[in-house]
């Protein structure tokens, strides 16, 4: 079919009359003030969000960055400006005897916790997504009861694995049906922190498996398929297909994960409180007790900025070993 010109159908279309003209130039002129009202109802809605955010984030931040360089112990003495000797204090622990200070116990006792849970409750979060992803009975049933325990408080489930970990409690109970007598978990050094870290694998996985499915269902299914054709099993095609698509999701993980165990607070609070012989004690925890327990406001911010330092640097860590094509393309 043949189609006319357009600059013929333009110059065919009938001219603009002058009530035309004025209903084009009120459009014209109206259109700012409705973007106006637009962007106003945009930030409005925004509003509490951006609140949060710059009093519980970006204040808190730098009031935190500044009560570091003061001795303070707020509602007592009057603020004394001391510069930078509350990290020079925590430095000349670091160096002298860091046995001797709570600060680096904590940070090593941490660092262990990371190492241990990061691994753990990713590749077991990997391998949930991995078994729900099949086609299998009742998996929608199988999807709501892993992701219980990410909906729990971690205060109730601390209070429920306080009960497992009881010397007569369920995990003792078990392990002497097969004559093995079980130890007191949360009192002993040598076996708190490891049930810390069970019981903080197993309320993360679930929320992680999460991020892995909705990755594992973007996946192209022709690369699969491609995969299968040219006579890849399933351990190849996983290996070298899925893991390198999955790389990505992969570091959201680790570094969601590894934020939130340097930052582990309340098990560590309310089921040991930092014991037996502060083999639980955590950055978090002993920055709580350094501010409200002993009144040392500026000791306590400083450790939060080696804290945050710390996080920093682990984080692009990670990503520049998990990720080495977009750190390079940076």
């Amino acid at each position: 079919m043949a189609t006319e010109p357009v600059g013929s159908s333009i110059a065919s279309a009938p001219p603009l009359t002058a009530e035309g003209r004025q209903r084009l130039m009120r459009g014209l002129q109206g259109r700012p003030k409705r973007l106006g009202r637009e962007t106003l109802t945009a930030y409005l809605f925004l509003a509490p969000y951006l609140f949060v955010l710059f009093v519980f984030l970006i204040f808190a931040s730098i009031y935190g960055l500044g009560l570091s360089l003061f001795k303070v112990d707020i509602g007592f003495t009057t603020p004394e400006f001391v510069g930078l000797q509350n990290y020079q204090r925590l430095f000349e622990q670091l160096f002298t005897d860091p046995s001797l200070s709570l600060f680096w116990i904590s940070m090593v006792n941490i660092i262990k916790f990371v190492i241990g849970v990061v691994i753990s409750q990713t590749i077991l979060a990997l391998i949930l997504a991995l078994i729900l992803q099949a086609t299998i009975f009742g998996r929608g049933i199988f999807r709501t009861i892993f992701y219980i325990p990410a909906v729990t408080s971690s205060v109730a489930t601390a209070l429920i694995f306080l009960w497992f970990y009881n010397p007569d409690g369920l995990i003792n109970y078990l392990l002497s049906l097969v004559h093995i007598s079980g130890p007191d978990w949360l009192n002993e050094p040598l076996f708190a922190l490891p049930a810390l870290m069970l019981l903080n694998i197993w309320t993360t996985a679930a929320s992680f498996m999460i991020y892995f499915m909705a990755a594992l269902q973007d996946l192209p299914r022709e690369l699969l398929e491609a995969s299968s054709v040219d006579g890849a099993n399933r351990f190849q095609t996983f290996r070298y297909i899925t893991v390198p698509l999955l790389r990505p999701t992969i570091f959201l993980v680790v570094a969601l994960g590894t934020i939130g165990c340097f930052q582990m607070f309340d098990q560590a609070k309310f089921m040991t409180n930092g014991g037996p012989l502060n083999s639980t004690l955590t950055p978090m925890l002993e920055i709580y007790n350094a501010a409200f327990q002993d009144a040392h406001f500026g000791l306590a911010a400083a450790m939060s900025v080696l804290l945050f330092i710390i996080i920093f640097i682990v984080t692009i860590v990670q990503r520049r070993l998990i990720e080495p094509s977009a750190s390079s393309n940076q």
